[in-house]
C-alpha cells in the first residue's frame, strides 16, 4: 500500500470512528471499484467479500475471507477426497509392511509359505481331476450306450438323456473348479514374489 492510500485509509478510519459508538468495531471491505471502504457494517452487496474488523485504534481484531464459489468448494472437496484416499492407501501399505516383517524373518520363510499354499491348492486340483476321470469314463459309457440305441433304431430314453446331461454339467463344474484353483496358484506365486521384493526393501532401510 503506497503512502497516499495509507493516509486515506487512516483518515477514513478516523472519520468512521467518530461516527460510531465507542464499543463498536470498524469493518473495512473492498468495493466493486477496488477501493477500500470502512464503516460500522458491511453493505449487503459486499457481505460475501473478504473483510477486516478493526478496533477504533486501527488494530485488526478479526479477518474474514470472502465466501468461496461453488466451483472452489467442489474442487476443495475433490482434493480432500483424493488426499483421504492417498492416506488410506498409505495406511494400508504400512499395515501390510508390519504384518510382513512380523510374520517372516527371512526370504526363505516367505518362499516356504508360498510352496505350502501351492501344494495345498494342488491337492484340491488332484482330487478334482481324479473325480473328473471317473465322471468322464461314466459319461463316455452312457454316450456309447445312447449311440448303440440310435444305431439299433431305438429312441433314447429320457432318463438316459438326463443322466448324460447331468454328467456333462458335473464335468464342466469340475473343470471350472480346476481352472480357478490353477489361477489361485498363479496368484500365490505373484503375491509371494511381491512379498519377497518388499521384504528386501524394508530390510535394507532398517
Amino acid at each position: 500500500m503506497n503512502s497516499s492510500k495509507l493516509i486515506a485509509l487512516i483518515a477514513a478510519l478516523t472519520l468512521v470512528s467518530l461516527s460510531i459508538p465507542a464499543q463498536a468495531r470498524i469493518v473495512c471491505w473492498t468495493n466493486k471499484d477496488g477501493v477500500r471502504e470502512c464503516g460500522d457494517k458491511v453493505p449487503p452487496e459486499y457481505a460475501q467479500t473478504d473483510r477486516q474488523e478493526m478496533s477504533k485504534q486501527g488494530m485488526v481484531v478479526e479477518e474474514k475471507e470472502r465466501a468461496k464459489t461453488e466451483e472452489e468448494l467442489a474442487e476443495e472437496k475433490r482434493q480432500a477426497e483424493l488426499q483421504a484416499e492417498k492416506d488410506k492407501l498409505a495406511l494400508d501399505e504400512a499395515r501390510r509392511d508390519k504384518i510382513l516383517l512380523d510374520t517372516f524373518s527371512n526370504v526363505d520363510d516367505i518362499e516356504m509359505t508360498r510352496d505350502g499354499k501351492i501344494a495345498a491348492i494342488q491337492a484340491s486340483i488332484s482330487l478334482a481331476e481324479t473325480r473328473n476321470q471317473k465322471l468322464q469314463a461314466e459319461l463316455d459309457k452312457l454316450v456309447e450306450q445312447a449311440a448303440n440305441e440310435e444305431r439299433a433304431g431305438k429312441p433314447i430314453s429320457e432318463e438316459l438323456e438326463n443322466d448324460i446331461e447331468s454328467l456333462k454339467r458335473q464335468v464342466k463344474t469340475n473343470n471350472d473348479f480346476i481352472t480357478e484353483k490353477r489361477e489361485e496358484q498363479e496368484m500365490a506365486r505373484e503375491a509371494s514374489a511381491n512379498d519377497v521384493e518388499r521384504f528386501k526393501e524394508l530390510k535394507s532401510i532398517q
